[in-house]
């Protein structure tokens, strides 16, 4: 009888694995994203980091194993000038990097460029460029460089990574900053050691699919904090919001990325006073524009952000109740309790008990 029975090796299902937790990464953003533009980098990030560990599983299809290791190597090698683009948009806060840092993608072309000319100089490829495995031994060389290339420009920046640790609500941000650039920076010391035949082939695979497994779940409790779920809090009339001038849209920009990103709401003293400091106008025009911008006034916005950012600790069973109301910005338990059940309709107990029963 024929025996139908596979067999996967560890590396293959560290593989399977991996792309798992990128596909509910991934979902996970398409579904909640607000910002696309936002979401952009992190959504084509996490895209080849998936396509890595797929096509690390398909290099089983030994017939198309060249054509498959090309794909393998882009995969990896769009991983610096990604994250060079996504350290850009963390530090800086911005939806997307001005057009002109895009240029980095431009390293990948040349790395395979230069491959092909550092092949013909040693001799060439009879078979196809893609088949040959000298030319894909140069590439994780040249790709490798272009790597390491793309990532040196952040290190003019390295005094803005300081202000990130310094600034409210910017340490979060900051330990995601160095994660993208650990993980970058390891995978690009693994292919230099493969280019330089320190490591085998198999054995810097292995590696490479463990640091990105590695990645993707520390991304999972690091990325979401940066890249908080949305919360509904523009509900506002159209009209309302057509009737505000480009200054006050402006305006509105800035008190949503103080409250996502920075969360200023946790801090339990932040007053109206200091809000208006922060984007510049007076208390009463920070009033309109709330009020448009959001539909609901200055105190009820910032409690629903910290009941928000309370039901995402609440999940965590081992945090205390206390230290979950102080975190989220309340500056006492009872205001907390009321608080909460005002806008769930539970207390925060119930709410623990029935969203971690499940």
């Amino acid at each position: 009888m024929p025996n139908y029975a596979l067999t996967f090796s560890l590396i293959e299902w560290l593989a399977i694995t991996g792309l798992v937790q990128c596909v509910l990464i991934l979902v996970y953003i398409l579904f909640r994203v607000r910002n696309w533009r936002q979401a952009f980098i992190p959504i084509l990030y996490f895209f080849f980091l998936a396509a890595a560990f797929g096509f690390q599983f398909a290099l089983r299809l030994e017939d198309y194993a060249p054509v498959i290791r090309s794909a393998l190597w882009l995969c990896w090698a769009m991983g610096p000038p990604l994250c060079y683009l996504l350290v850009l948009q963390v530090v800086r806060l911005v939806d997307m990097p001005p057009a002109r840092h895009f240029l980095v993608l431009l390293t990948i072309p040349a790395a395979v460029a230069a491959a092909a000319v550092a092949v013909s100089f040693t001799g060439g490829c009879k078979p196809a460029l893609v088949a040959c495995a000298n030319f894909h031994d140069m590439l994780y060389w040249a790709g490798s460089t272009a790597g390491a290339l793309a990532l040196l420009p952040l290190w003019a920046r390295k005094n803005s990574f300081g202000e990130l640790w310094r600034a409210r609500g910017g340490r979060e941000r900051y330990w995601l900053v160095m994660l993208l650039l650990g993980a970058n920076l390891a995978g690009l010391v693994i292919n230099f050691l493969r280019s330089a035949e320190q490591i085998a082939p198999r054995e810097a695979d292995a590696l490479l699919v463990t640091l990105g497994i590695a990645f993707a779940y520390l991304a999972t409790t690091t990325l979401f904090r940066v890249y908080p779920p949305p919360v509904a809090l523009n509900r506002a009339p159209r009209t309302r919001l057509l009737a505000l001038s480009e200054e006050e849209r402006a305006v509105a920009e800035k008190i949503r990325v103080l409250m996502e990103m920075d969360k200023v709401y946790q801090e339990h003293t932040f007053s109206r006073a200091d809000l208006a400091r922060e984007v510049g106008v007076s208390e009463s025009a920070l009033s309109k524009v709330v009020n448009a911008a959001f539909g609901r006034s200055l105190p009820k916005l910032l409690n629903e952000y910290r009941v928000e950012d309370a039901k995402r600790m609440l999940a965590d069973s081992s945090i205390p109740i206390q230290v979950i109301a102080s975190d989220a910005g309340f500056n006492s338990l009872a205001s907390f309790n009321r608080v909460f059940r005002d806008i769930t309709g539970e207390t925060p107990s119930a709410w623990r008990q029935e969203h971690t029963a499940k």
